[in-house]
């Protein structure tokens, strides 16, 4: 009968209602939790006044004592004559005991302090008496026969002993009733705590009735958890979809760089071994082909990433369409040609003749679409056809080629996407070019879509609103020119490959070249010579190019006018800004080429064309070619070597110069320098003054020689040595050039 009773009890708690339980549950858990965070609230209170009062009894302990060894230091120091030094020692002995005062008066000790009548009239009285004492303790200047009051001071300093005794004391008992209350109350809430605990006990065992109810409803929960898990496979797979995109991206254009790549290093293989003229030219065709390909592979991908994270930045600016697409269009005439095609362009007579528009970016667009349709046309036409309504302009690229599958079509401005896996292997690329031009167009809040048939060819089209525009009057820029005869430029680059591309690349537009490895190269190079241009590179060992054109233009004179141009692997708008704003006058990225560099000094040197160059004499006797370079010797190896080894002989001591230069500046980085590193610098000053007399360089053989000798001597400085070693490296910059201008008035080959 117990039994059944008990029985119809646990059933009637089951059967209560789910919102009554819930209820309970989380009563229970809140009151469990307002429990610990209640505890725990009161242990680290508790914690922190202990805490407290032990830092005031140790700060009041500390100021008795430091009062004491006052007292004692003062009669121990006065039983004979004060000196200067004992005064000040006792003066920062003072001053440490006034700042134990000024503890106990802030903060939370004051606080505390506050709390107890005794020591808060003992904390007036000590700061009295040390207010007292602070007259007494002059300075040892200012005393009158450089005597203290002895006798006053002991008087003063034992009264103020006995106060911080008292004051200890005071706090000793205080902690003492402290400790007493708080066992008293730490008996009481053992108590309460108890009974919590058995509350809590019967709350739990509660909670447990509720939840058998529960178990009922897991069935559900567990369907609900199942069709949770059916929707996270799909998720998951979308997830491993996207990343194996990822991974085929990667696979796709690490295949796509090599291709290029390849070309580039085999065909300069092949350049290292004898071949004849014709190869040569081949084999150079070739690379350059392969390095253009593997660049604008680049330029894609940034261009993605530029747009993909919000950083794309439109110009628009009144354009006349019919020149622009002519322009774009002449490119890919030699191509259509040769594949047999036909390449027409039709504009609508009702398209406004100027719009505005991003020239630039539409530009890329039309690139992208007339490239790909040539591309994948074999036979027939591609027509580029313009059209506008009142509001919309429209291009619309047709070919005669192998068409798109709906599936195809579906997928093909998803970026990393191609046709199929036969398109990228048979065209290659990296399926980012119609992603970018969709990209591009919605940026200009146009659309772009395609519209194709299988067998019967495609047409991409894109529609931008259409703006017309006021015809805007513009200058055609001078012709570039290619032969800069005359023209002296200093070359500031620290990375060898670079220079020597980029010296090579002058060099062949006619301009003699003179370069500095650093900043503060080119600081001092500027002080021997003038030139009509700087190329500046950004990122240098010891400062950057900002930094030095700065510098540069702050000196006034005609670097204050001269054109500077950076001269960088960046290539992002903020770049270009930053460089213009602290004085440089054009900006070009690397790689380096003939028209870029033709273009850029055309530029920014047809006004100076026949500015005559003052000589600067801060250097005597480094920047005059006969003092430079020995024409006897020259002659000579040239009539021993011929023409063709002579040119080889130039260029490998270029090198062994620059690999000497480098070696001399680790050497002589270290400060003070050990007998080791002396006589490596001596060894290489020595070699290089050799090979340098060999070549003629007398110059730079002279200074090797005063390296050696102050190398050798065991008196010279750290100074020293770095300003024969910065000679050294002007005179090779000045030397270098001196040499080529020699190879090309003396050499035909």
């Amino acid at each position: 009968m117990f039994s059944s009773a008990s029985n119809a009890q646990a059933s009637s708690l089951l059967r209560y209602p789910l919102r009554f339980k819930l209820v309970a549950i989380v009563a229970v858990l809140l009151f469990a939790a307002a429990l610990v965070v209640a505890t725990l609230a009161a242990w680290r209170q508790e914690n922190l006044t202990q805490s407290l009062r032990e830092d005031t009894a140790w700060v009041v302990y500390k100021l008795d004592r430091d009062a004491v060894q006052l007292l004692n230091h003062l009669l121990a120091v006065t039983r004979e004559p004060l000196s200067p030094a004992a005064h000040e020692e006792l003066n920062l002995r003072f001053e440490l005991l006034y700042s134990r005062i000024t503890l106990l008066n802030d903060g939370e000790v004051s606080n505390l302090l506050q709390q107890i009548d005794t020591a808060r009239e003992l904390l007036s009285q000590i700061q009295q008496q040390l207010d007292v004492l602070d007259i007494m303790f002059t300075p040892y200047n200012a005393l009158e026969l450089n005597q203290l009051p002895v006798a006053s001071l002991e008087d003063e300093l034992q009264a103020l002993t006995r106060l911080t005794e008292r004051l200890v004391i005071a706090i000793n008992g205080y902690l003492a009733e402290s400790a007493t209350e708080e066992r008293a109350q730490l008996s009481l809430l053992y108590k309460l705590l108890m009974s919590l605990i058995i509350g809590m006990s019967l709350a739990a065992f509660l909670v447990i009735a509720f939840l058998v109810r529960e178990m009922r409803e897991s069935a559900a929960i567990r369907r609900n958890q199942e069709k949770l898990g059916r929707q996270l496979e799909v998720t998951a797979k979308q997830a491993q979809a996207a990343n194996q995109a990822k991974s085929d991206f990667l696979a796709m254009v690490s295949h796509e760089i090599r291709t290029p790549l390849n070309g580039v290093i085999g065909m300069s293989e092949l350049l290292r071994e004898s071949a004849s003229p014709a190869q040569v030219e081949d084999y150079a065709q070739t690379i350059h082909d392969s390095a253009n390909q593997l660049l604008a592979m680049i330029n894609e991908i940034l261009d993605f990433s530029k747009i993909e994270a919000g950083h794309l930045t439109l110009e628009t600016s009144p354009t006349e369409l019919k020149p622009l697409i002519d322009s774009v269009v002449v490119l890919f005439a030699p191509r259509a040609k040769m594949k047999g095609l036909a390449l027409t362009v039709n504009v609508d007579a009702l398209v406004p003749t100027w719009v505005l528009v991003d020239a630039g970016r539409l530009r890329q667009i039309l690139l992208n679409l007339i490239a790909n349709a040539i591309k994948f046309t074999d036979h027939g036409e591609v027509r580029v056809r313009v059209s506008s309504t009142v509001e919309q302009l429209l291009f619309e690229i047709s070919d005669t080629g192998c068409g798109l599958s709906e599936q195809q079509q579906q997928r093909l401005f998803e970026p990393f996407q191609q046709a199929d896996a036969s398109v990228a292997r048979r065209f290659g690329g990296t399926g980012l070019g119609l992603a970018i031009c969709k990209r591009l167009s919605e940026a200009m809040q146009g659309r772009l879509g395609v519209k194709s048939t299988p067998g019967q060819g495609s047409t991409f089209w894109c529609e931008l609103p259409l703006i017309a525009a006021d015809p805007v009057a513009t200058s055609l820029p001078p012709v570039p020119k290619r032969d800069f005869a005359g023209t002296t430029l200093l070359l500031v680059e620290d990375n060898a490959v670079n220079r020597k591309v980029a010296m090579g690349l002058l060099a062949r537009l006619g301009c003699d070249i003179v370069w500095a490895e650093s900043g503060h190269d080119a600081l001092a190079m500027v002080q021997s010579q003038q030139v009509h241009l700087i190329f500046m590179d950004i990122q240098l060992p010891d400062m950057d190019g900002l930094t030095v054109t700065q510098r540069l233009r702050e000196q006034g004179g005609w670097l204050a006018s001269v054109p500077i141009v950076a001269m960088t692997a960046g290539g992002a708008e903020d770049d270009r800004q930053r460089c213009l704003a602290v004085g440089m006058d054009d900006y070009v990225t690397k790689p380096l080429s003939l028209s870029a560099l033709s273009n850029v000094l055309a530029l920014q040197l047809s006004s100076l064309d026949t500015m005559p160059l003052q000589a600067l004499a801060v250097i005597p006797g480094l920047t005059g070619e006969q003092s430079l370079l020995n024409s006897d010797t020259l002659s000579m190896l040239k009539t021993a070597l011929g023409e063709a080894s002579m040119i080889q002989l130039i260029m490998l001591y270029h090198q062994q110069v620059s690999d000497y230069s480098a070696q001399l500046a680790a050497c002589l980085a270290a400060t003070p320098l050990t007998p080791e590193q002396e006589q490596q610098v001596a060894r290489l000053a020595h070699q290089l003054r050799g090979e340098s007399l060999s070549m003629g360089a007398d110059k730079i053989a002279e200074l090797a020689k005063q390296l050696e000798t102050l190398a050798k001597t065991q008196r010279s400085t750290s100074t020293q040595l770095d300003e024969v070693f910065s000679t050294l490296r002007l005179a090779a910059a000045h030397t270098h050039a001196a040499l080529e201008r020699w190879s090309r008035d003396h050499l035909s080959v």
